[in-house]
């Protein structure tokens, strides 16, 4: 099979009431989309989910961090969401989803962009390294 053949797997998201959307996992394209936007709220929520675990993170763990980006940074989360759904133009429709939902999305979105073994802990060490960068970039 080729590279232009591969079909990426999608998830569904149900909505209460009826209906649904498709997600797929973050590509590098979209996490550095998001980065590039969102810097400061990505650090800081790198760092409230690492915060004294090194780079160990766990489910109890993602799930905060799926809470607290919902809170501290619902244009961010209402962005991976878009993107995750091939669709930047929904991004009003987002916000308005019920909190559930973008839980839910949320969820299954990063289940499928860091589903593989240690795939988190693999990211938030690059993370870590990118961020790290970034501070040395800025003090100079």
């Amino acid at each position: 099979m080729s590279l232009k053949d591969l079909q990426l797997p999608k998830s569904e998201v149900q909505i209460p009431g009826g209906g649904s959307f498709t997600v797929r996992g973050l590509s590098f394209t979209d996490l550095r989309t998001l980065f590039a936007k969102y810097s400061v709220d990505m650090n800081d929520l790198f760092e409230l989910v690492t915060a004294g675990k090194g780079t160990e993170i766990n489910a109890e763990d993602a799930g905060v961090a799926a809470a607290t980006l919902l809170n501290k940074a619902p244009a961010m989360a209402a962005d991976v969401i878009c993107l995750a759904a091939g669709e930047p133009d929904a991004y009003e429709t987002v916000l308005m989803l019920p909190f559930p939902v973008q839980t839910e999305a949320l969820t299954i979105i990063g289940k499928a962009t860091f589903g593989t073994e240690g795939g988190v802990k693999k990211f938030l060490q690059t993370a870590s390294v990118l961020l790290g960068g970034l501070r040395a970039s800025k003090k100079s």
